[in-house]
């Protein structure tokens, strides 16, 4: 008897142990025909969730045996840990074929009006989510900063504030010459999360030829420029069974060049914004049939004149949700109308190791090798961070 509890004590603590564990992979998404990595492909199951970064790489972590792979214009991926173990790094993805359906153009307006008119239904306004966050600043081309956050966002329409953040862990660096005298700042996580929407009676809409059945796209420009001199344009993709929007994009679609400068706290340095873009992306929780941004990426370049010479500052910010949608509390800790990278938080490399995130990029890994031989120069640079 003494030996038949053992086993079953064993039993259970062995079930226990493997329903805990997490599977984890990597591996790069490209696309089948032309081999070019497939950046902001969708990586999911019922629990999690991750995508891929510039280069193609994922990371996923899951207790979920299932893995699916999903970018709008493919054909989707439906796999598992288990096949993909022993199957090639890589991951081929095949863009959809099918008949592109005639476009209609006359009622673009009033299709949009009706997208707009379903958005209290479609859009998912109270809950909390877990998410990655990767902030990176180059200067002519050059990487100086990189900042990746894991945290909690509590959003509830009910509250002033609206959005609550709690960060869990961070990792930050910033590499810069001790000449350079430029303080760049960094967006909050209102202004980078808020979605810009121009009001549908002053676009011009006109539906495209989309290759996938389930979803029209529909492009607008504004009728008539902002108080900076810029026409807005872009595209929403909506869900033709809901009218739900499941992607949008926005860009200034003037000559940005010709955008007037303004002064910084030093007389002799003028700024300008050359480039701005935001892509968002939604995902529908199967819970409440609701949707909520699952990815954002935002892409900002800034011109600098001194009165030596002009610069250039380029920002990008990705952003993914890793988990569904929950009730859970946020135990605020962050600001959400503070500068990202005034963040200041320990890093931990023990709470990486089982995340889904953003792997390094190519670029961004030979960046922190370089910061080890100009840290030495400590006549010319100075390097901030926590890890």
């Amino acid at each position: 008897m003494k030996h038949i509890l053992s086993l079953y004590l064993y039993l259970f603590l062995f079930c226990v142990f493997s329903y805990s564990q997490n599977y984890q992979i990597k591996k790069i998404v490209v696309d089948a025909t032309t081999k070019l990595p497939l950046e902001n492909v969708l990586v999911f199951n019922e629990t999690d969730n991750s995508t891929t970064n510039a280069d193609g790489k994922f990371v996923f972590v899951s207790q979920k045996n299932e893995i699916n792979l999903n970018l709008l214009g493919y054909e989707e991926v439906k796999t598992t840990f288990d096949e993909l173990k022993n199957a090639n790094d890589t991951i081929f993805m095949q863009i959809k074929t099918i008949e592109l359906q005639e476009v209609v153009v006359n009622n673009a307006g009033s299709y949009m009006q009706k997208v707009y008119s379903k958005i209290k239904d479609n859009v998912l306004l109270n809950y909390t989510v877990d998410f990655f966050l990767r902030n990176t600043l180059k200067k002519e081309n050059e990487n100086i900063v990189l900042q990746d956050i894991y945290a909690k966002k509590n959003q509830n329409t009910t509250n002033k504030k609206m959005i609550s953040i709690e960060i869990l862990n961070m990792r930050k660096i910033k590499l810069f010459e001790k000449k350079d005298h430029i303080n760049f700042k960094f967006p909050d996580f209102n202004s980078f999360i808020s979605m810009i929407v121009p009001e549908p009676s002053k676009c011009n809409y006109t539906e495209i030829a989309f290759n996938d059945a389930d979803y029209k796209k529909i492009t607008f420009e504004t009728k008539e420029k902002d108080h900076t001199g810029q026409i807005w344009s872009g595209y929403f993709i909506i869900n033709r069974n809901d009218y739900a929007v499941v992607e949008y994009y926005i860009i200034p679609n003037n000559d940005l060049n010709k955008t007037p400068y303004q002064k910084g706290l030093i007389s002799n340095v003028q700024f300008r914004t050359i480039k701005w873009n935001k892509c968002m992306k939604f995902s529908k929780d199967i819970a409440t049939n609701k949707y909520y941004p699952i990815n954002l990426k935002m892409e900002c370049r800034v011109e600098i004149v001194t009165d030596k010479k002009t610069f250039f500052y380029d920002n990008n910010i990705d952003y993914f949700v890793t988990n569904n949608p929950t009730n859970e509390k946020v135990n605020s800790n962050f600001s959400p109308d503070k500068d990202l990278f005034k963040a200041k938080f320990p890093y931990s490399k023990d709470f990486w190791k089982n995340q889904n995130q953003l792997p390094l990029t190519t670029e961004l890994e030979l960046f922190l090798k370089s910061i080890a031989d100009k840290k030495d120069k400590t006549k010319e640079y100075e390097v901030i961070g926590n890890f």
